[in-house]
């Protein structure tokens, strides 16, 4: 068979910056993918092309029959959610195992019943996306030693690639006429592990003495949307907390960018996509030291115990006052950092592990 015959299929189901983190990922891996021009054919599965939702009792139904349809020699599941009943050869992401540290029924908009169901059924589906894959690719060694920790199986065949900022964040733009900065922002979802009620109990705190501050979430409307609109009742802070929804990434550069800090209080990341968009953009990054992020923003960022309200309070607070030539130096080691990390790369190492599943040299 001729290297051009080769087909790869991508289930790019989830696609764009509403789908977060995993919509990110899969949009720009496709394109610096084609930019790449590869030699063997690849197959994009969209959800213009299917009605199959990712998670859907559909999706474990008749995925694998719509993926083999197109006669793949080796499929790419972007996300761990791998047909149980898909015989063919693969290669599978996995961002994190949010889900084995993440339990209860908080993390759910599932009643108790179907929660335990679901949860089965994730168990089973990443066992079978980990032992039946031929190559695992994850984004940090963070997660790597967490998926060994949980699959001594997945040692030999992990590959990290990480992710990277898109190039538009890297783009200058004019200060606004607001300054000095009077909002701290956090972009991202809403999820219980986010730890977003951390953020605004701290923001609440630090506007008692800075007034005009705010906290402005960017976020996507879903179920946990309306939880946290609910908690920012409950903390009464209406007055200090604005949403936004996701938005351009021309419009969301300047959030970053007009932003006294990035902040995020995750309790757990894969990555930390967010954090190096913001330091691309030009913006402090105030993180929190749990899982992935130390790895990723590595000293260029101010790191802080997510536990720790009065730490985190403090370091809102010498972000608002942080002398600007110091600001300046910091910004330009972290934007200079973030330049380490290309999609270019990721999409270079993708490609090489697709040929050595289909036994061929590297041509990239």
């Amino acid at each position: 068979m001729e290297n051009r015959q080769n087909k790869i299929l991508l289930d790019c189901r989830f696609w764009g910056p509403s789908h977060t983190g995993l919509g990110r990922y899969t949009q720009e891996l496709v394109t610096a993918m084609q930019k790449l021009k590869p030699r063997f054919e690849l197959v994009f599965l969209t959800a213009k092309m299917t009605k199959i939702k990712p998670y859907s009792f559909s999706e474990q139904r008749d995925l694998s029959g719509l993926i083999q349809s197109f006669k793949p020699d080796l499929t790419h599941f972007l996300h761990f959610n791998v047909p149980l009943n898909f015989p063919g050869p693969f290669v599978v992401t996995i961002h994190d195992l949010i889900k084995h540290h993440s339990r209860g029924l908080a993390t759910t908009t599932h009643w108790p019943g179907t929660y335990w169901l679901k949860r089965l059924g994730y168990h089973l589906v990443m066992k079978k996306a980990v032992n039946a894959s031929q190559k695992i690719l994850v984004p940090s060694s963070w997660v790597k030693q967490d998926l060994i920790d949980h699959f001594e199986t997945a040692k030999e065949k992990i590959v990290i690639t990480p992710e990277a900022a898109n190039a538009t964040y890297f783009k200058a733009t004019a200060a606004s006429p607001t300054l000095p900065y009077d909002y701290f922002i956090y972009v991202g979802n809403a999820y219980p592990h986010k730890n977003i009620g951390q953020l605004i109990k701290a923001v609440k705190i630090v506007a008692v003495d800075n007034p005009k501050v705010k906290l402005v979430i960017v976020t996507g409307r879903d179920w946990f949307y309306r939880r946290l609109r609910l908690l920012i009742t409950k903390l009464k802070a209406q007055g200090v907390v604005k949403l936004k929804d996701f938005t351009s990434d021309e419009d969301l550069r300047r959030l970053y960018q007009n932003s006294a800090a990035f902040v995020t209080a995750s309790l757990y990341e894969g990555f930390g996509l967010p954090g190096l968009e913001a330091m691309a953009a030009g913006t402090l990054v105030l993180a929190s030291r749990r899982a992935a992020l130390p790895e990723t923003y590595n000293g260029a960022a101010w790191f802080f115990d997510p536990d720790n309200l009065d730490e985190l309070v403090n370091q809102m607070k010498q972000a608002l006052v942080l002398d600007p030539a110091k600001r300046r130096r910091q910004l330009q080691r972290a934007q200079a950092f973030c330049r380490n990390y290309s999609w270019k790369k990721t999409a270079q190492k993708t490609l090489e592990v697709y040929e050595s599943c289909l036994g061929l040299r590297s041509s990239q």
